[in-house]
């Protein structure tokens, strides 16, 4: 089991710790509604150093990962990211990536832990002849993230009131001798930002952002905020062969050029799929749905099943994902899901708006 360097001082703080995609990871310090409120009113700090962290240096760079990668890269300028899609032959996604291009020769990659060695091997396996090198840095670097409004005043309170990036950014500073990456993508499910230091550094920048004022959250809040945003995780809604055109993640493929998977991709668009993936409210309190928890419409039919599910402090009800009959996905459709003994009454939702507009027209 992979360790976080920052996890001494997670036990030390009395966290609750558990295993999470290979590593082990703070689940909890306080409690779930308590580290939602920091999110969402002050400022959520969660550890993120499980996520994979690849970098691509080396030209011929940005031709290569254009040919790989869902989304069009030369659309996305220096010192900036998108969301993009690393797919299969068969256009089934390996994982949902977010890119950063911080020169046409030089590209910092963030993926989901469960995935690191897949992408990896994939890129390996498909890396052309010549001086291009991929990195992996997953273990070499700590990841924080700051997640609420404050974010951007602790953050200039701990790095000496230091540049920041854009939306969708990426920067290079020294600090102390240390190269530090920041970014901005939100990747704890609210808006703010991401630091990734050095691994031994790690204990220090957390501890400084705590006395700075930001409050320690665990994976179970990072896991609510996504489901809040309906935003599909790798591991549980992306796995069993789901397309972009299943996932409802057409958004980060362009059609206009030739990559792996993309004929399938094509040919999804024009003949349609049966199942797609939806975002439902549970109409109770009393009850949370569970990975695998059955979903059937008002005549109790079964028409699909859960990938995930959590209660969100923040709305005051469960939310969750779930690939549906395509006839049921529209917005307002009354369901059940089937959990525990009981079924429950669910509602098709609207996904927010931010999940379905990639940041790649800078």
């Amino acid at each position: 089991m992979n360790e976080s360097p920052i996890n001494p001082l997670h036990r030390k703080r009395g966290a609750q710790m558990g295993a999470e995609h290979g590593w082990y990871m703070p689940q909890q310090f306080t409690n779930l509604a308590e580290e939602h409120r920091a999110s969402r009113a002050a400022c959520g700090l969660f550890d993120i150093s499980h996520l994979s962290k690849i970098r691509v240096v080396g030209n011929g760079a940005l031709a290569w990962l254009e040919g790989l990668l869902s989304n069009r890269i030369s659309r996305c300028l220096d010192g900036f990211g998108q969301h993009t899609l690393l797919l299969r032959d068969d256009g089934s996604i390996i994982d949902r990536l977010i890119l950063f291009r911080e020169s046409a020769g030089r590209f910092f990659l963030l993926g989901h832990a469960s995935m690191e060695q897949t992408v990896l091997d994939w890129l390996h396996r498909h890396r052309p002849d010549g001086p291009l090198e991929v990195q992996n840095l997953t273990r070499k670097r700590s990841g924080i993230a700051l997640s609420g409004p404050d974010s951007i005043r602790i953050l200039r309170r701990v790095l000496q009131s230091r540049e920041l990036p854009p939306p969708m950014g990426i920067l290079r500073t020294m600090l102390m001798g240390e190269e530090l990456i920041l970014t901005h993508a939100g990747i704890a499910g609210r808006p703010g930002y991401e630091l990734f230091c050095p691994a031994a550094s790690g204990i220090r920048f957390y501890e400084d952002f705590f006395r700075a004022g930001a409050t320690p959250c665990g994976s179970s809040t990072r896991e609510t905020l996504r489901l809040e945003q309906a935003s599909p995780d790798t591991a549980h809604d992306l796995r069993h062969a789901n397309t972009p055109v299943r996932a409802g993640l057409e958004c980060y493929c362009d059609l206009t050029k030739n990559y792996p998977g993309s004929e399938t991709l094509h040919a999804q668009r024009m003949e349609g799929t049966p199942k797609m993936l939806a975002a439902l409210e549970c109409e109770t309190k009393e009850a949370t749905p569970r990975r695998g928890d059955s979903v059937t419409d008002e005549d109790g039919h079964t028409v699909g099943s859960i990938t995930s599910g959590a209660f969100s402090p923040g709305l005051g009800h469960s939310v969750a994902l779930a690939y549906l009959l395509n006839r049921l996905c529209r917005p307002g459709t009354h369901l059940r899901i089937r959990m525990r003994g009981q079924s429950v009454p669910a509602i098709v939702r609207t996904p927010p708006d931010a999940e379905q507009k990639p940041y790649d027209e800078k």
